[in-house]
């Protein structure tokens, strides 16, 4: 049976440490992990592509297996411990990520296309947040070559610079939606504000692109000149890691499930606002479908034309 929707990125095992001095060990994280969460929210049939270490707790495979996510995507590298980084909070949310295991080893031993089993292959859905921009170009090419018609949604990769420009111009005519925040989005296109962020992407060949803003919610500005002002869901807030991977992973279902414009974006601000509630996975294991509804119908009341 084919997998709907597919994170194809990394696992990090999290040591957090919160301003008041606070801690949380061995925490389910990675930007794959948090993209999952936001697509559970709209679908039970979701697919995880990372690598990890013989090293891996069986617990966090457990956790995964009981929230829905098919792991058979998982890679055991032989020879690699799981990725595994200290998670650092100022008063102010800023995050200070250093990472506890080897930082080569892990962009060197990543998931790759070969990697993904069959199930994955036809999936209406991927998001990509996992290696430098020319690597994602073969990515992106490959699977489009068994999948024309998959939605890619892409997040910033490593290298992201006025250089790699050209490769974003190959990249982005191939892919359903580019969504850096705001910061990753001003340091590749020089610009400062997250409209003319926005156009100067578009005129690279992206389709459709969304600013994520935090707390200021996002924008979202598609090649046909449909663009959205989006609020943030307000909600009880434990841990900021991870809310845009999750708003990527709503926002894929929705493209893949043919929704409109707004209507996608809508599912990734809600999804985000589900990231925010706990450490790493929620403990929910049927979707929350009530609660995501009277979100979305929150968020959709707020909603500005741009």
């Amino acid at each position: 049976m084919n997998i709907d929707y597919i994170t194809f990125s990394n696992l990090i095992i999290d040591d957090i440490v919160f301003p008041d001095g606070r801690s949380s060990m061995n925490v389910t994280g990675g930007a794959g992990l948090h993209a999952l969460v936001g697509m559970r929210v709209w679908s039970d049939s979701i697919g995880y592509a990372a690598t990890v270490g013989a090293d891996l707790d069986q617990k966090h495979l457990d956790g995964l297996t009981r929230f829905g996510v098919d792991v058979n995507g998982l890679v055991l590298r032989e020879n690699y411990a799981t990725a595994r980084a200290w998670q650092i909070f100022e008063e102010d949310d800023t995050r200070i990520e250093i990472f506890r295991t080897n930082l080569e080893e892990f962009r060197q031993k990543k998931v790759t296309a070969a990697d993904l089993p069959p199930s994955y292959r036809q999936a209406k859905g991927f998001h990509i947040q996992w290696a430098s921009a020319i690597e994602t170009e073969a990515l992106v090419r490959d699977l489009k070559v068994d999948n024309p018609h998959v939605k890619l949604v892409l997040e910033a990769s490593m290298d992201d610079s006025p250089e790699s420009q050209a490769i974003w111009r190959r990249i982005f005519p191939q892919i359903a939606l580019f969504a850096p925040d705001r910061e990753e989005a001003g340091a590749i296109t020089g610009q400062s504000e997250p409209e003319a962020m926005c156009d100067e992407l578009l005129t690279w060949g992206a389709p459709l692109i969304a600013i994520r803003m935090g707390a200021r919610g996002s924008i979202v500005k598609a090649s046909n000149g449909e663009g959205w002002r989006l609020p943030a869901v307000p909600t009880h807030i434990v841990d900021v890691t991870g809310a845009g991977n999750s708003y990527c992973g709503g926002f894929v279902t929705g493209l893949g499930d043919g929704l409109s414009l707004l209507e996608s974006a809508l599912r990734g601000v809600v999804s985000a606002s589900f990231a925010l509630e706990q450490l790493g996975l929620p403990n929910w294991v049927e979707r929350p479908s009530a609660e995501a509804e009277r979100r979305l119908n929150w968020a959709r009341e707020r909603v500005e034309r741009l």
